[in-house]
């Protein structure tokens, strides 16, 4: 399945909070960070604020939680995710951000 997702500052359009991708049914997701509109208005005005990936993934030897990760993503940026990897679009607080998200599936041939 592969999809475009927009995130804006209103509510519940901001984010996309903790999770993993596909309940079992994916074997992993790719993202990536599309342009922005350069050609309605000027970069200032269609460029956003905040926003970025934040993943949940091994551990941190001190306190032995979950390390976390964060990745200030910008156009033409790509993520691979693994399935079993908690992760979050982080919230935008001005303008619009626009991701093409892949979900994959890995099959066998025999």
């Amino acid at each position: 399945m592969t999809f475009i997702t927009r995130y804006t500052p209103a509510p519940g359009e901001q984010a996309l909070l903790k999770h993993i991708d596909g309940a079992g049914k994916v074997d992993g997701s790719i993202v990536i960070a599309l342009p922005i509109d350069r050609w309605s208005a000027s970069d200032k005005v269609n460029s956003f604020e905040g926003g970025g990936l934040t993943f949940w993934d091994g551990k941190d030897q001190c306190t032995s939680r979950p390390l976390e990760t964060h990745y200030d993503t910008r156009s033409g940026d790509l993520a691979f995710i693994d399935r079993a990897v908690w992760h979050q679009a982080d919230p935008i607080t001005k303008g619009t951000r626009w991701a093409l998200v892949i979900f994959y599936k890995v099959l066998k041939s025999f």
